[in-house]
């Protein structure tokens, strides 16, 4: 069954939605200067009323790791995922640091996979977006791309099309965050039909 991720939770008002969803993980946005950014506070707060059985993801973008690792000592994330300019010298390092999966974000342009780094748990393609570095609602061509490692899909993602993106792509994952708002609001409504339309999705149709 494709794994199910929800991005860009910035608070706890929709953690009761979240809570019976369930989705397999959440993710939040650590790095500063983004519409989603939150604080240490904010993300320990979300943790804390998520139930612990939901996994919950940094998104960080070129940020020191001396930071990623404050994250991680508190409890506050499971996950590492990467949306900058980080390379294999960096995510090396990054896992001598602290043992964690680490998930890397790339922009695909043209249906065509850039040259991955090595060491990655995970590869999250989204559509290549230099400036804002993701979140754009913009999805890249969906079809079943070659990967060593398991790919999580972004961009774009509703829950009217998230069947149709698993059926194409086949991915490990899918991951939404514009997708389950409204008004730039995380919406139950939205969390709970995106949650189960992509459990009920046929990976091989």
């Amino acid at each position: 069954m494709v794994k199910v991720k929800i991005c860009g939770v910035t608070d706890t008002a929709c953690v009761d939605a979240l809570n019976a969803a369930r989705p397999d993980y959440v993710g939040f946005v650590l790095s500063g200067g983004f519409r989603r950014s939150i604080d240490y506070a904010a993300a320990k707060r979300i943790r804390a009323a998520l139930s612990p059985d939901i996994l919950t993801v940094g998104v960080f973008v070129n940020e020191r790791m001396e930071r990623i690792a404050e994250f991680i000592d508190g409890g506050i994330i499971q996950l590492v995922q990467l949306h900058g300019d980080e390379d294999e010298e960096y995510i090396a390092a990054l896992k001598q640091m602290r043992s964690v999966p680490i998930i890397k974000a790339v922009g695909v342009r043209e249906g065509v996979l850039p040259k991955l780094p090595a060491g990655c748990d995970y590869i999250l393609l989204d559509a290549y977006a230099p400036v804002s570095r993701g979140g754009t609602g913009i999805r890249c061509e969906w079809k079943r791309y070659p990967s060593d490692v398991p790919i999580i899909l972004a961009g774009g993602i509703t829950p009217e099309n998230v069947g149709e993106a698993i059926s194409l792509v086949a991915p490990y994952a899918v991951d939404c965050s514009g997708g389950v708002e409204t008004d730039g609001k995380k919406d139950k409504n939205k969390i709970a039909s995106y949650v189960a339309n992509a459990r009920e999705a046929d990976i091989y149709g």
